[in-house]
């Protein structure tokens, strides 16, 4: 590269810098102006969310005020069709769209005036407990179901000084969501904190803008849809109770406004490309007037680098450059000499080669490509004509000791070759060994965790006596925990929680066998003791491994609530009541099987009540660890169970399986989690 040009090239590349940095400058700053004016936008959706919410809230909480004064006098007794007739009796305040429920203090629904809400109570138990506690009234957003959102106020109804009841009156959240859009002249949705739109005022816009804002904190983005640009803003919106009840978003046309910033933009690039090209070309224009004397000289001293001795050079310029010149003229002279000299030592050195090219082709035939190619150029370096492209440079009488050391590099990649032909082989060998076994693992685990899951239980058809659900997370591809339930008989219903000492294959195997034993045994034994102290006896024979499993294996008489079981070693489970007491089933005080043969294991039982839970998991729950070395604890597995109080089998089972995941999110698994939930509820 000339260099004029390189230093055309160097100030290009300063200029750019420069402009660039500019450029970026102004992009920051940009950025910035767009974060203050999302975070002014979001205030101001906040803002004016809160008050409309507020409105709303203000006015229910009148007629919530007027219905409990009414139900106070009206309906003292708060019997079921007294608080009917004074709703049917209060059109005024009970209007089609308004729904109304009044709760007992103990959360339990005593009437509405809607259908759908006559089994479902909008307020929970926290809520009632602050009404009838000191505060006097309760209003905002609630969730009342996965796809209903509320606005609500609640107030406690008070009979002769004594909280007796509370009432609540809620209407859709869409009313005021269409409020809101009518005021910003734009579609606002209110999502759910799984990230579904349940209320909303232009579903076919979400569906083709789709923004994917945070859930939990405010945030703000541009996007594009049916050739239209939006900016989406996001911001949290609170529960009736303080908590975060989901998302509100709003979607504001911003085409036009961007589409000037964008001409704006475009045309400050235009004009700094420009700027930055008729810049470069003068730089180029004068460095190439200032340079051409030096070019004409550099090119003779190229001509003359090549053995071109024809050019004739004539000094040009002025100062260093016409010094150069001279310089020249001085060199072609002393050049021309040597050309003599060179012409002599050319003669010998053909000579020479003659006599050992054969040798260097034949040996070069027995190398790979790339040794070939090698000791062909050394060939040419050794054998081309001085001054030649390539050609090595000797003095005279050195062309035996340089021809000697091409033949010794030239030994020396032979034997190298050689000793890296011998290594790749054996490497090769190594790898497809390794390939072929790592496959065939690969393979067997795979087949190992579809038998695994197979081990399952099947739903159970439904019973009206109970519901029972479980579900197992793994830390490896296969793992030794497992559970099981079974109807022993029409009247009987067994259920097994086990974990096995250790993890991966060995682990899933003797799991394996501990299931369909403790199945197969239960199904014609009398009572759990005898089913436990026959499959330790068959474990324990014979162990070698020292493996031992942890079981607790229960049988439950529908008919009466009886629950008889026996803990092996394992984690007491949880009993939650109906009343939401959650206390541990006292453990029995035995050991885990197959680590003593003959042990006569012993039973103790509880008697259940309609509406009982019965929550059953591993230690793969209570120690399962975060990033920070915290273990998840039995406190947790208590206050999750304890929120759970009225919802299915299988929400129970998944919401605490989900609770230690995220716990342990970003830590190593620790070990294979088991929950089994089973809800009681009458006898046969």
């Amino acid at each position: 590269m000339l260099l004029r040009t390189r230093i055309t090239f160097l100030l290009s590349i300063a200029l750019i810098l420069v402009i660039a940095s500019l450029v970026g400058l102004g992009y920051i700053r940009s950025q910035l102006e767009q974060d203050r004016l999302a975070d002014i936008a979001i205030d101001s959706q906040r803002s004016l969310w809160s008050s409309l919410v507020r409105a709303r809230a203000d006015s229910l909480n009148t007629d919530a005020a007027e219905l409990s004064a009414r139900l106070s006098v009206a309906a003292p007794d708060l019997a079921a069709s007294s608080v009917v007739r004074v709703l049917q009796n209060s059109p005024d305040l009970v209007p089609n769209d308004v729904t109304v429920q009044v709760l007992g203090l103990d959360g339990e629904l005593i009437a509405s005036n809607a259908p759908l809400f006559r089994s479902r109570s909008l307020l929970g138990t926290t809520a009632i407990e602050l009404l009838t506690t000191g505060v006097a009234s309760l209003q905002g957003l609630r969730q009342e179901r996965p796809d209903r959102y509320v606005v609500l106020a609640a107030r406690g109804i008070t009979v002769s000084g004594t909280p007796r009841a509370v009432v609540s009156v809620a209407i859709d959240a869409q009313t005021v969501i269409d409020s809101l859009s009518e005021l910003i002249g734009g579609p606002a949705y209110l999502v759910s904190l799984r990230g579904r739109v349940i209320a909303g005022s232009d579903f076919d816009l979400w569906e083709a803008a789709g923004p994917e804002l945070p859930r939990r904190s405010a945030g703000a983005e541009f996007l594009a849809a049916d050739g239209r640009s939006y900016f989406a803003a996001g911001s949290p919106v609170e529960d009736v109770t303080g908590g975060i009840a989901g998302t509100l978003v709003t979607l504001r046309d911003a085409t036009d406004s961007l589409a000037a910033s964008r001409r704006v933009e475009q045309r400050g690039f235009i004009i700094i490309a420009a700027f930055s090209i008729v810049m470069v070309a003068g730089l180029y224009i004068f460095l190439r007037q200032a340079f051409d004397p030096l070019e004409a000289a550099i090119s003779t001293l190229g001509a003359l680098s090549q053995g071109d001795l024809t050019q004739n050079p004539e000094p040009g310029g002025a100062g260093e450059i016409r010094r150069i010149g001279e310089s020249l003229v001085i060199f072609r002279r002393n050049a021309l000499k040597l050309v003599e000299q060179e012409q002599g030592i050319a003669r010998q050195r053909r000579r020479q080669e003659r006599v050992i090219r054969r040798q260097l082709e034949r040996l070069a035939g027995t190398l790979d490509p790339e040794g070939h190619a090698e000791v062909l150029a050394d060939l040419k370096a050794v054998m081309a004509e001085p001054g030649a492209e390539g050609a090595t440079q000797h003095r005279p009488n050195e062309d035996l000791a340089i021809l000697a050391e091409v033949l010794q590099r030239m030994s020396q990649r032979i034997t190298d070759q050689h000793h890296r032909l011998t290594e790749l082989i054996k490497e090769l060998q190594g790898a497809i060994i390794t390939r072929a076994r790592l496959a065939a693992l690969e393979q067997e685990l795979d087949i190992a965790r579809e038998l695994q899951l197979s081990f399952l239980p099947r739903p159970l058809p439904a019973h009206p006596a109970f519901a029972i659900d479980g579900v197992m997370e793994t830390a490896k591809e296969v793992g030794g925990d497992f559970f099981d339930y079974f109807m022993i008989d029409e009247n009987r219903l067994g259920l097994v929680v086990a974990d096995v000492s250790g993890k991966g294959i060995p682990a899933a195997l003797f799991m394996a066998i501990s299931r369909t034993l403790i199945k197969a045994t239960a199904l014609k034994s009398a009572s759990p003791a005898a089913t436990i102290t026959e499959v330790n006896t068959f474990l324990a024979a014979d162990n070698e491994q020292m493996m031992f499993v942890t079981v607790f294996h229960g049988v439950l008489d529908l008919a009466t609530g009886r629950l008889t079981y026996v803990n092996a070693g394992h984690n007491p489970p949880y009993l939650a009541g109906a009343e939401g007491a959650v206390r541990p089933l006292p453990r029995t005080g035995d050991p885990a099987l197959a680590i003593m043969e003959d042990f006569p294991f012993s039973e103790t039982h509880v008697t259940m009540t309609p509406g009982d839970l019965l929550f059953l998991f591993t230690d793969g729950a209570t120690e399962a660890f975060n990033v920070a070395g915290e273990a998840f604890g039995e406190a947790r597995i208590e206050a999750e169970v304890a929120r759970s109080r009225g919802e299915t089998v299988d929400i129970v089972a998944e919401r605490v399986r989900d609770a230690v995941l995220e716990f342990e999110r970003g830590a190593d698994r620790a070990d294979d989690l088991t929950c089994v939930a089973l809800r009681y509820f009458k006898g046969g």
